[in-house]
């Protein structure tokens, strides 16, 4: 079992990294913005390239924090009668769902792969003025999924130990 809560550890920093990690993006963000604003009022010069950058990097940090929501339990859910089931009631009913969640969450990480690298062999570049390229963007949607997908593994796992005992994984 030890081993079991070493793994889900891991997993659950592995998301907890790449968010903590793409936050940044959003001072980032900022910054662009406000440049492009002081460009655009003060110096009547606005750059062609702000707002593009900032809309095509605001996909990959909601791909990229995913994970980080699953394993936190912030992700959207019905909670019409979700929150009256006992805490085993709940797991079991994830356990449930998750099993559609594996297969849909699978085939967006083969097909999102599958993409990526048609993306990046051909060399595809936005319809901009400035034209950049595509494949940085697109590999957030395969990596961002996979760790979405990585992270439901952790969660079936405390999800299942639940189910069982009926013990939370942190033990109440």
């Amino acid at each position: 079992m030890d081993k079991l809560r070493k793994v889900v550890r891991m997993i659950d920093s592995l998301g907890t990294g790449v968010a903590n990690c793409v936050k940044w993006l959003i001072l980032f963000f900022v910054f662009i913005t406000i440049f492009d604003v002081v460009l655009r009022y003060f110096f009547q010069a606005p750059t062609l390239w702000a707002r593009e950058l900032v809309s095509l990097l605001f996909g990959p940090m909601w791909m990229l924090t995913g994970a980080y929501l699953l394993i936190t339990d912030e992700q959207v859910r019905m909670d019409l009668v979700f929150h009256r089931f006992s805490i085993r009631k709940k797991a079991i009913f994830d356990l449930i769902t998750f099993t559609l969640f594996f297969y849909y969450f699978g085939a967006m990480v083969f097909y999102g792969w599958q993409d990526w690298w048609s993306t990046l062999v051909n060399n595809e570049h936005t319809r901009s003025v400035w034209r950049p390229v595509l494949w940085p963007f697109k590999l957030a949607i395969p990596v961002g999924v996979s760790l979405l997908l990585i992270a439901g593994v952790g969660k079936y796992i405390r999800d299942l130990y639940t189910a069982i005992t009926g013990r939370g994984w942190n033990g109440n």
